[in-house]
């Protein structure tokens, strides 16, 4: 058996791992070559497993192998190699038709509605659209909707249709290659951030590389299946690479023009408004807000020229349904109770009510405590920590709908923090256990928030419960000793 073990350690190396991860993306480029409606339910099901599966073992595998490669030599090979494979691996992406969520479908939906008939799609429903079922630019996606996003990206959208010219698969390569730009965009800051905080050697960069190139959720949700959530996430990367190289001056407009993209990021401007008024005072502060408000109006005013027409309800009805997230789970624990004692069924609205209002009142609370709560030093790395645990908390735990794609928004930016720390390696890890999501676990309620959400926090909670016992000297936080993610 020894000798078996010993004979599969030879076997697996890096390279072998990049081509056998290549090969995986490579079937799921062929496996959805017909596009989403290519397999019944359950050989999609099928065909899904038999990707995932291998997907998420040798991102593991890959891990593991770099743990051990800190000489400078071998860290420099490794680099070039996840690098070199990160490429193969977008290519693959690029070139799978969107076979999940479709939404990019809707994204082009957008940007066609401004560039070809010149209507505000915060206004204007994609049904609202004369003759959108013969257009060849439509596909039936948010029908009744109007656009959930924010200003900058309706502008993207636009001006990605246009220089698409009406071919549909033009236009679709287009949205995909700028995500495909931002996810390298977002690697480099990563890269550069982590050598100027000095987290680690060479060996702890490229591990930190490797989460990011070779990380399967991002490659299949946001490169294959298009979803501009990585857009967002390589902003807020912008933001704390800026804070560590002292360009402080556009932290601010970076996190403005994150939070134009969607809205979650507006919640990190009061601290980085702290951040660079303790390290270069209230004119640069004034200044980088003035260029953040000079850039709301600018990106604002093509839409809101019919500000009365607004759909805002719908737009905050959309934002705070309630799927797959804490609030759709506690809900769900409470309808299959009231299953099997009716009596409870009359409470559902009291129950629904004091979910979501203890929810969000401890949002608040919480992200209040952190823009008051400022450590003396408050350094980039401090930033960049408070800049996550204030998207966890509203992504992941308070906000009524979640989606794995979600996760892309605050990635890049916890791979800034120290190798060890529990907050980077809960991110990592969660969005390894998101993959799980392009199975029947998107739909499996209870399950999927369990597995996916409170699995992970828990093993990485029972973690630090461990390490604290064996030295308690330790603080929470960073630690010394790497740790996978």
């Amino acid at each position: 058996m020894s000798e078996a073990r010993e004979e599969t350690k030879r076997f697996f190396t890096l390279k072998r791992v990049g081509w056998l991860t290549a090969l995986v993306y490579a079937c799921a480029c062929l496996a959805f070559v017909k596009g989403p409606g290519a397999y019944t339910r359950a050989g999609r099901e099928i065909v899904t497993w038999l990707l995932v599966l291998p997907l998420l073992f040798l991102f593991w595998k890959g891990y593991k192998l770099l743990e051990t490669d800190d000489e400078a030599g071998d860290a420099r090979r490794d680099a070039r190699t996840v690098a070199v494979f990160a490429s193969v691996f977008c290519l693959f992406a690029f070139l799978t038709v969107p076979f999940h969520s479709t939404d990019v479908f809707g994204y082009v939906n957008r940007g066609w509605q401004q560039t070809h008939y010149g209507l505000n799609p915060y206004v204007y429903r994609l049904a609202d659209t004369p003759g959108w079922q013969q257009d060849p630019m439509m596909r039936e996606h948010w029908l009744y909707n109007p656009n959930p996003y924010g200003f900058l990206f309706s502008l993207l959208a636009r001006f990605l249709c246009y220089v698409g010219g009406g071919n549909f698969w033009a236009t679709l390569a287009l949205f995909k290659l700028t995500n495909v730009a931002a996810f390298a965009a977002s690697a480099w800051l990563v890269w550069k951030t982590s050598a100027l905080l000095g987290h680690a050697g060479h060996g702890g960069r490229v591990r930190t590389l490797y989460l990011i190139l070779w990380n399967p959720l991002v490659l299949m949700h946001h490169v294959a299946n298009g979803h501009n959530d990585i857009l967002v996430g390589c902003l807020v990367a912008l933001a704390i690479y800026l804070a560590a190289s002292g360009a402080l001056l556009w932290i601010v407009p970076a996190l403005v023009a994150a939070a134009l993209l969607k809205y979650a990021p507006a919640l990190l401007v009061p601290p980085a408004l702290v951040f660079v008024v303790r390290r270069k005072g209230w004119k640069t502060a004034a200044l980088g807000c003035l260029v953040g408000a000079l850039m709301v109006v600018a990106v604002s005013a093509p839409y809101l020229k019919d500000w009365r027409l607004l759909k805002l309800a719908d737009i905050q009805d959309n934002a705070t349904l309630i799927d797959n997230s804490l609030h759709s789970f506690l809900i769900h624990i409470f309808e299959n109770l009231a299953r099997l004692a009716p009596a409870l069924s009359p409470l559902h609205g009291a129950a629904d009510w004091l979910i979501k209002t203890t929810l969000r009142a401890a949002l608040v609370a919480f992200v209040l405590y952190q823009w008051i709560r400022v450590p003396k030093d408050f350094s980039a790395e401090s930033l960049a920590r408070k800049s996550v645990l204030i998207l966890y908390a509203l992504v992941c735990v308070a906000s009524s709908k979640f989606n794995a794609w979600y996760l892309a928004m605050l990635l890049p930016a916890a791979l800034t923090l120290r190798e060890g720390d529990w907050l980077r390696r809960l991110v990592v890890l969660t969005s390894a256990a998101e993959l799980l999501s392009l199975t029947f676990f998107k739909q499996a309620y209870v399950i999927n928030y369990f597995t996916m959400l409170l699995v992970p926090a828990l093993y990485v909670f029972r973690q630090e419960r461990k390490k604290a016992r064996l030295d308690p000297r330790e603080e929470h936080g960073a630690r010394a000793s790497p740790a996978p993610g």
